[in-house]
């Protein structure tokens, strides 16, 4: 079967003057349907560079170098940019780390999470508001109707979360990328939110692309990890794999 999403060779270099730096060197690596790939790294790494590549979203002075972004047998990187605005969102989601400075602090938490569904559907606002309601209460949070009118800084940082992942599940996309979601939170609502993931992947068959430095916490979500150092693949394997018999010095580094 063709995996939902595959990254062939993909190199993302940054020009400085006469030079260049590259980010990301040459990484190829696959996700099918309803799998969750953990990507682990230390700062630098080239992991949210990867992901931000396949939303499109890499900074103005990024380029892509060379290799392929393909989804559902599409490339990206070719794809026209109105195609790919209307992927983005719909069929392929992110959550964000920091969920306080990715949400509009002057706009009530309905009108950010109907975003996507005024875009992308033709759906009134009545329908509109169902549907926020209904993606607050699957995300697990009290009162979706009275959060409705709140703004951000009146929640706290696990709801935000929450939040932020009922915004990328609104359209129920095909893929879902998590940048490092539970890093800004204490560790019983890191908890939650994983089992989240858990709970989205089973219910939807939806797959992920999960970014975390912390692999005790990928331990509870992925098939599968890709070990990312210096902009390369320094391993890749199920959790078990990385854990007792990997073979790179880096990612025994990592483990221990």
């Amino acid at each position: 079967m063709e995996p939902l999403v595959e990254i062939k060779n993909l190199s993302i270099r940054f020009p400085e003057g006469n030079s260049t730096f590259e980010a990301v060197k040459g990484i190829s690596f696959s996700i099918g349907k309803g799998e969750i790939v953990g990507v682990v790294g230390e700062s630098g790494s080239g992991k949210s560079m990867s992901a931000l590549a396949l939303m499109g979203l890499l900074p103005k002075d990024a380029e892509i170098a060379s290799g392929s972004l393909c989804f559902q047998g599409e490339d990206l990187v070719t794809m026209k940019p109105e195609k790919r605005r209307q992927l983005c969102g719909s069929k392929m989601a992110m959550v964000f780390q920091e969920p306080m400075t990715s949400l509009n602090p002057v706009l009530k938490i309905e009108r950010q999470v109907g975003e996507s569904l005024r875009i992308h559907t033709k759906l009134g606002n009545a329908e509109i508001h169902e549907r926020v309601v209904q993606a607050l209460s699957e995300v697990g949070l009290p009162d979706p109707e009275g959060l409705c009118g709140k703004y951000p800084h009146e929640l706290s940082g696990g709801m935000l979360q929450r939040i932020m992942i009922g915004i990328a599940m609104a359209l129920k996309p095909a893929l879902l990328i998590a940048d490092e979601p539970t890093t800004a939170i204490d560790s019983i609502t890191q908890y939650e939110i994983l089992e989240e993931f858990v709970r989205i992947k089973k219910e939807h068959d939806t797959a992920m692309i999960f970014i975390t430095h912390d692999l005790g916490a990928i331990s509870k979500v992925a098939d599968d990890l890709v070990v990312m150092n210096s902009g390369t693949i320094a391993d890749r394997g199920s959790f078990s794999h990385i854990l007792h018999h990997a073979s790179d010095p880096y990612t025994r580094l990592l483990v221990e």
